[in-house]
């Protein structure tokens, strides 16, 4: 890990009025996980910004939102992370879920510890929200990104089975 990159990058955490700046880096992921899906590239294919802000917002409204940003030079976005504390339905009844919602950073930028302090950080704002289980959703064909979660103690509990004919919800 490049620590000396890392010392040049600024971090500015928000909630939803910083979804608009993360848009970009959101559509070069979702054009990413169109090269991984086995299954599903057409979901992302079709997956749009403006939906996806949609649920960021209710889950703002709802809950809590973290949005933080990782941004170099005077204005570039290296990366961003979108977390989310909302109280659901779960196998342990209603509780408060802490969510790693979305991550991406630019390739460029990787490897330089962007990803792992945006993780050290989530989880201190999931203890300081009381979350009382903490998740991650990876897409299959990215599973490359597991042993990254692995370090924040997430671990594959489930594999989620769709059928491919079923909108999206």
């Amino acid at each position: 890990m490049n620590t000396d990159g890392l010392k040049q990058l600024k971090f500015v955490e928000g909630g939803a009025e910083l979804l608009d700046r993360i848009e970009p880096l959101w559509k070069q992921q979702t054009a990413l996980h169109v090269e991984k899906s086995l299954h599903f590239a057409e979901s992302f294919t079709t997956a749009n910004f403006s939906d996806r802000k949609r649920v960021f917002d209710q889950k703002a409204r709802s809950g809590t939102l973290l949005v933080i940003l990782a941004i170099a030079g005077s204005d570039e976005i290296a990366g961003y992370t979108v977390c989310s504390v909302c109280e659901q339905l779960s196998d342990l009844g209603a509780c408060k879920i802490g969510e790693i919602d979305s991550m991406f950073i630019l390739a460029s930028y990787r490897r330089l510890g962007i990803g792992r302090k945006f993780l050290v950080r989530s989880m201190e704002w999931f203890e300081q929200n009381r979350a009382e289980k903490v998740i991650a959703l990876v897409a299959v064909g990215n599973e490359e990104v597991l042993e990254f979660y692995r370090h924040a103690g997430l671990l594959p509990r489930a594999i989620l089975l769709q059928r491919k004919d079923q909108k999206e919800h």
